[in-house]
């Protein structure tokens, strides 16, 4: 008999009253100090796709390679029912050439065909999981362009190509997207910007410890096995909890919008010239809050229908706001928590040029008072203080 790993503590705390036992205790088994709250996240956003919560929640989970990201996090929800594996993406995965062809696009897949006078239409929903979106980053522009653009026509619930035989394709449904994906994205988050963003993202970050590689070595010949284990926790725990979307409470509505408010102008793109002290000059006007603040809303209720509450409670809520804050790009992010727990600010962990320059683009998005001595302003501090956020413990707003 081989010996299989020792189950370990891992160091995110387990809501009380919960139901996700079962899956944090595999995790403990296989995985070193895996984050528990990052896979509420994740399993919530699944579920949510199954509530009628309206416009669904997409997700980027953002990390480096080999930290676990794929295997735990995406093929553990390859069973569940309606998901489709993208092992990759071109101009035709979605809908392709011709009407019958051997190779349909994906979205064809999902129900049945109808045509009327060239027109082909298909109705169907779908999980769409993406191992690695970090390849259509490195696409050439107008491919990576022309992709982008059809996911957001999708995300809105409809997608057609027309085709130079006189045949247009017509999807229309529900489309639930969750990818990986490596943390160079947040050198392309402008690209999102002006595209329309329609991702949440998930900030799943590397274990700090050598035991991290001795716990790897120790799964050597138990993939399978860990792979039919994940898999079938993720199905029970998605398929067996209530399909009736949890109530969110009025006083829950306006700190879940506060923060969503926060997130989007915290995450607006600001345009620098591309030469000599590449200064700014252009300040877009933020995105509005509403599609962000459903997306929290629907992966808010996710987490509570798996939880087997009625109304989404605060552990919920807090989970909702760990994405939101991840949301954020991550220099940024850093920065803003630590100016508001109120932390000396160093160029250990960010450089000095960088860090300045964040500073000046949060002021000048009007999340900073100044840039000698940065402090939130009246807005970020009324909108975090609104949402109620605790991180570590601790209120983010002493």
């Amino acid at each position: 008999m081989r010996n299989t790993p020792k189950e370990q503590k891992s160091e995110s705390p387990q809501p009380a009253g919960d139901h996700f036992g079962r899956l944090y205790r595999i995790l403990e088994k296989w995985f070193y100090k895996p984050d528990l709250q990052a896979f509420r996240v994740i399993v919530g956003t699944m579920k949510a796709h199954y509530l009628p919560t309206g416009d669904p929640a997409w997700l980027f989970v953002v990390a480096p390679p080999g930290t676990g990201k794929t295997t735990m996090g995406i093929m553990g929800a390859s069973k569940l029912p309606d998901v489709h594996m993208l092992g990759g993406f071109t101009a035709n995965t979605f809908l392709s050439g011709f009407h019958g062809h051997r190779e349909p696009g994906l979205l064809e897949k999902l129900g049945e065909t109808t045509e009327k006078d060239g027109r082909f239409t298909t109705g169907g929903d779908a999980i769409l999981l993406a191992k690695d979106f970090t390849t259509v980053l490195s696409m050439r522009r107008e491919t990576r362009s022309e992709i982008l653009a059809q996911l957001r026509e999708i995300h809105d619930g409809e997608f057609r190509r027309a085709f130079g035989t006189g045949e247009t394709k017509i999807w229309r449904g529900r489309i639930t997207v969750i990818a990986a994906v490596t943390p160079i994205i947040d050198r392309y988050y402008s690209i999102f910007t002006v595209l329309g963003e329609r991702f949440l993202q998930l900030r799943w970050h590397r274990p700090e410890s050598p035991e991290a590689g001795q716990q790897a070595i120790r799964q050597q010949g138990y993939e399978k096995e860990i792979r039919t284990e994940l898999r079938e926790a993720i199905q029970n725990l998605v398929l067996e909890s209530t399909d009736t979307p949890p109530i969110l409470r009025p006083a829950a509505e306006v700190r879940l919008a506060s923060m969503a408010e926060l997130v989007a102008f915290a995450r607006t793109h600001v345009m620098r010239s591309s030469y000599g002290n590449r200064e700014i000059n252009y300040v877009p006007e933020p995105e509005a809050n509403t599609r962000l603040s459903k997306e929290l809303a629907a992966v808010a209720k996710g987490i509570a229908a798996i939880n087997g509450r009625e109304v989404v409670g605060e552990p919920d809520l807090q989970d909702s706001f760990r994405v939101a804050f991840d949301s954020i790009p991550d220099n940024r992010r850093r920065l803003l928590v630590a100016i508001a727990q109120d932390r000396e600010l160093d160029d250990r962990w960010l450089p000095r040029t960088v860090q300045e320059r964040e500073i000046e683009e949060l002021k000048a998005l009007g999340l900073l008072s100044r840039s000698d001595d940065p402090t939130l302003t009246r807005r970020a501090a009324r909108l975090l203080g609104a949402a109620d956020v605790v991180m570590g413990g601790t209120n983010l707003i002493k």
